[in-house]
């Protein structure tokens, strides 16, 4: 199931200027189109679906409240993921751990899978590719929070280097060092599925 098509570089200028106007008719268009991102982001750094469908919520309020500081309609993508990562690390810290915190994001595993669709294999390689992608799923989850969200944003949600720096606010080369860093623990947890 794809998303909705991405709006050109036109498109997209309209619809913020229309949206910081006050028309939220075009706001929910630009939210249509990062809703599943968002989400997935979400998901991956709270752990619990239910409170990253909260947080995203918002996400959107903040948006909706700070749109006018968007000077770039460009920018909207990586403006939207820096919002939602600040709306993430603020219900972080406000909330104590919980024992169903360590089972990992189940929805990770279907990002993690999304363009690997294996449904005409045979059972066996069916069951093999499943608790691969269990695995994966707890060891990313395992993975240092900073490493495990430039790697969600990097191979999930395919953003560049660049933008991940501007969302997690640090330079250019740390965010390298992170996706390296978490791509080298994975393959190496990995290994036995190779």
């Amino acid at each position: 199931m794809s998303g909705p098509e991405k709006p050109d570089q036109q498109q997209l200028g309209n619809l913020v200027a229309r949206a910081q106007s006050g028309d939220p008719r075009a706001f929910e268009k630009i939210l249509t189109y990062h809703q599943r991102g968002l989400l997935r982001f979400c998901t991956s750094m709270l752990v619990v679906p239910g409170d990253a469908e909260d947080v995203l919520q918002e996400v959107y309020l903040t948006a909706w409240r700070q749109l006018s500081t968007l000077h770039a309609p460009e920018a909207l993508g990586t403006w939207l993921y820096r919002i939602a990562r600040h709306r993430c690390i603020d219900h972080l810290r406000k909330r104590t751990p919980q024992p169903r915190d360590l089972q990992g994001p189940e929805s990770l595993a279907g990002d993690i899978a999304a363009s690997d669709d294996r449904s005409g294999e045979n059972p066996e390689s069916n069951a093999e590719t499943n608790a691969a992608m269990t695995d994966l799923r707890r060891f990313v989850h395992e993975l240092p929070a900073n490493q495990r969200e430039c790697w969600v944003l990097k191979e999930i949600h395919d953003l560049s280097y660049a933008d991940i720096s501007a969302i997690v606010s640090e330079p250019i080369a740390t965010v390298r060092g992170r996706i390296s860093r978490a791509r080298t623990t994975l393959a190496e947890r990995m290994r036995p599925w190779k």
